[in-house]
C-alpha cells in the first residue's frame, strides 16, 4: 500500500476522565451511525479527557453526535497519513505537504 496523505476535518468532545467514559462515548457515536477514521484521547484538566474524533463524513458525523447528545467543538482541519509503518514515513509524508 502506498502512503496516502489527505486533508481531514476533526472535532473534539470532552468527557469525564474515567476508564469507561471514552468507551461509552465511542459506543454512543457508533449506535448513532458515526463512522470514524481515527481518534485520540488525552487528559484535559483535573477530571476530564478530550477525545479528538476524525469522521469519515463530517455532515453525517455532526448529525450522529447530535443524536448521541454530544456538544462538538467547532470543525478543525488537519492531515491524515495512512500507509505501511517504516522508519522515516512521517518525514516522507511531510515532504508532500510543502
Amino acid at each position: 500500500m502506498s502512503d496516502q496523505v489527505r486533508r481531514i476535518d476533526y472535532f473534539y468532545i470532552t468527557v469525564a476522565d474515567t476508564d469507561a467514559a471514552g468507551t461509552c462515548a465511542l459506543s454512543s457515536l457508533q449506535a448513532a451511525g458515526a463512522n470514524l477514521l481515527g481518534f485520540s484521547v488525552f487528559p484535559q484538566g483535573a477530571h476530564q479527557s478530550q477525545l479528538d474524533l476524525i469522521p469519515e463524513d463530517s455532515v453525517a458525523f455532526r448529525k450522529a453526535a447530535r443524536t448521541a447528545g454530544f456538544k462538538l467543538s467547532r470543525k478543525k482541519s488537519g492531515f491524515l497519513i495512512q500507509g505501511e509503518e517504516r522508519p522515516g514515513v512521517m518525514a516522507d509524508a511531510a515532504k508532500t505537504l510543502v
